[in-house]
């Protein structure tokens, strides 16, 4: 990890403005944001085609199941799909 502040550092903080401060904040704060979401996995993004061969690759789960767990994540919002142009899904 590395340290934001070291002594020099400290010295010339002591003397920042509010605006100064502010900004080294702010731009402590955004590199920690960058970092955090550099570590961060890839999520994974299924459209309605992928999580349904994804699921009918699954022994036991028959296209009516298939079917209804695709509707169910639709229905509930917990999928990124959007419509497309023709208002079908």
């Amino acid at each position: 990890m590395l340290k934001p502040l070291n002594f020099g550092n400290y010295q010339a903080l002591k003397r920042y403005s509010y605006n100064q401060m502010n900004a080294w904040a702010t731009s402590v704060y955004a590199s920690g944001f960058q970092d955090g979401q550099d570590s961060m996995p890839t999520v994974l993004e299924f459209d309605k085609d992928t999580m349904t061969e994804f699921l009918q690759g699954i022994d036991g789960i028959g296209e009516k199941t298939v079917k209804k767990i695709v509707q169910a994540f639709i229905e509930k919002g917990e999928s990124a799909w959007e419509l497309d142009a023709g208002g079908e899904e």
